[in-house]
């Protein structure tokens, strides 16, 4: 069963940012399997570097159409952002270390997900549609 389960609530209607979401949504299941599947160090690591490093490209391109459409809370979103990204490399660097991180690493990552993509992004869907 999946951790982390995609629904039309996470719509953003932006297709690029709908589309990366999902992909993010995957990421935090292929993770949460890695663990529960008990593989090897190395599947969990190269799922937790993809997840890290799609992440950052993920916030680049949200932050990109926030800052064209003038979005008035980009810098408090972008802090949001970095939180995650921080806490994200904090947790590689301990896996790259060989410290254990357990399957509450994915808990957290779909939790984060679900309501940054429900709170925080709807924010600036919003604003967006008020520009039309």
């Amino acid at each position: 069963m999946a951790i982390a389960v995609w629904s039309s609530r996470y719509e953003t209607g932006i297709d690029i940012i709908d589309k990366q979401h999902k992909s993010l949504f995957d990421a935090v299941n292929k993770l949460a399997d890695s663990f529960k599947a008990g593989t090897s160090k190395t599947a969990v690591k190269e799922s937790m570097d993809f997840m890290v490093k799609y992440t950052v490209e993920h916030f680049a391109t949200e932050e990109k159409i926030m800052k064209d459409m003038g979005y008035p809370n980009l810098t408090s979103h972008m802090a949001e952002h970095a939180q995650l990204v921080r806490k994200a490399s904090d947790l590689q660097a301990k896996l790259n270390e060989g410290k254990p991180v357990t399957m509450e690493v994915t808990t957290f990552l779909a939790d984060w997900l679900k309501h940054h993509i429900n709170e925080v992004d709807m924010g600036y869907v919003q604003f967006k549609k008020g520009l039309k």
